[in-house]
């Protein structure tokens, strides 16, 4: 059984992604490792060595850019996947050392007719404290049938895998200048996979290593792409809004957290970087927003 691990950058030393340590993570457990560089000049020739398991996609994000171009960036890389198997993570998520083997073995051991695979999904807030949300469609069969689009039995974000069933057209900013004129392209859209339950979870440290001004300015990136797709401000119609419902969201989960996490159960790859958190980052204690509540 072959695994391709995909993945996505976009300039990640700026967006303080930790992902020289996912990358190595990705490495040590995937046959392939397919990573899209959404950066506006190619950081990955130039910062790693990279041997025969990594193969880069080189595709430039827009600075505004659109919820609908998701699935275009990830099936980019999907093309040129040739594991059996593929793993979606984003660079901020990782797979436990521990679980490398197991995880494997039961990748191989499903069934002919399992489409995918769903992980638990381990996301920490601060203070060390993390949820669990179980169900992540991540893993699926290298399929010519199976893409990332819109499913359309429900509410989607697009960056999960389907069963392809046809395609609409759909427009997108250009990827220099935001005010340029509107490319298009074909978004797939489709059923769900027929999937199966695994026992492993992937960890998300999501913004988890992020200082208050990059995570405020992203945030509202991220309210205005959403914007454009679904055409609601569920995350805030402003940058100051966006971001009180950013830290209404990860108070919340924090307080529904019931899980403290010793810094030794981090993955080795990890555990040096949360053991030197600063309170300049949000996994220290939230930047200190709510040392009085």
């Amino acid at each position: 059984m072959k695994l391709t691990i995909l993945t996505t950058i976009t300039n990640p030393s700026l967006r303080q992604d930790r992902w020289i340590e996912a990358l190595s993570c990705y490495q040590d457990l995937a046959d392939e490792v397919v990573i899209v560089d959404g950066s506006e000049k190619k950081v990955l020739n130039t910062n790693l060595h990279f041997g025969n398991k990594f193969k880069v996609v080189h595709l430039p994000w827009p600075y505004n850019w659109n919820w609908i171009e998701l699935p275009r960036h990830l099936n980019a890389g999907l093309s040129q996947a040739t594991g059996d198997w593929i793993l979606k993570l984003d660079i901020d998520q990782l797979i436990h050392e521990n679980d490398f083997q197991g995880l494997r073995q039961t990748l191989a051991d499903l069934p002919s007719d399992c489409q995918g695979a769903t992980m638990q999904k381990k996301s920490f807030t601060y203070q060390g404290k993390y949820f669990e949300k179980g169900g992540q469609e991540i893993l699926f069969r290298n399929d010519k049938n199976i893409r990332f689009g819109k499913n359309i039995d429900k509410r989607t974000d697009l960056c999960f895998p389907i069963v392809v069933m046809g395609s609409e057209q759909v427009y997108y900013y250009g990827s220099n200048d935001h005010e340029a004129p509107q490319d298009s392209y074909d978004l797939l859209y489709g059923k769900s996979l027929k999937s199966m339950k695994t026992r492993f979870s992937y960890w998300n440290y999501d913004y988890f290593f992020k200082t208050e001004d990059f995570t405020r300015r992203e945030f509202w990136r991220m309210s205005q792409a959403y914007e454009k797709y679904f055409g609601s401000f569920d995350f805030g119609d402003s940058e100051e809004a966006s971001f009180q419902k950013f830290l209404n969201m990860i108070k919340g989960r924090h307080d529904r957290s019931p899980y403290t996490a010793d810094l030794s159960i981090h993955s080795k790859y990890i555990r040096k970087e949360v053991e030197e958190l600063t309170p300049e980052q949000l996994g220290f204690n939230c930047w200190n927003k709510y040392a009085n509540s």
